[in-house]
């Protein structure tokens, strides 16, 4: 019985040391200014944006920090929607907004702080990548013209392969 008792206790002194360093991951995170953490959110979702998981873990840091001056908690809200809905453009957009940094703009890094964004004289303008093509329906002789081609291309294919076979 004692064999049995003294193992259960290795194993949850084990356990609870494997578990401590996971829990003490953020401490110290509520110190770092929110406009901080919206930065780098921009920056791992303009950079890298497979690691959505480390830009969510932002953007929720950013919400939960203490400093909070200059950023609109608002729209990093619902940058954090977007980023539910795996909507990575909308919420960097939304995310540059909130900083009051036009979107898309080139990032400039300043040499002295604050390192806060001036105030913009004048509204963002409207970046061409930003803005989505216009939709229209491909039909009468256009869509006679592609499917001919697709099928050429189809035609064509086989061939080739037939040949190389």
């Amino acid at each position: 019985m004692r064999a049995w008792f003294a193992a259960v206790v290795i194993l949850s002194g084990c356990f609870v040391l494997t578990i401590a360093p996971a829990a003490s991951a953020h401490e110290g995170e509520e110190n770092v200014p929110a406009f901080t953490d919206v930065q780098e959110a921009i920056a791992i979702l303009a950079s890298q944006p497979e690691l959505m998981d480390n830009a969510m873990d932002k953007v929720g840091d950013a919400q939960e920090s203490k400093d909070t001056m200059g950023v609109d908690l608002a729209l990093v809200k619902q940058a954090s929607a977007a980023l539910d809905r795996n909507d990575a453009a909308a919420a960097l957009v939304l995310l540059e907004r909130s900083i009051g940094a036009c979107p898309g703009a080139a990032v400039l890094e300043p040499k002295e702080p604050p390192r806060n964004p001036q105030p913009l004289s004048s509204p963002c303008p409207n970046p061409q990548h930003l803005q989505g093509l216009s939709r229209s329906a491909v039909g009468g002789t256009q869509e006679a013209v592609f499917l001919a081609l697709a099928g050429v291309m189809i035609v064509a294919g086989l061939l080739l392969v037939r040949r190389i076979r």
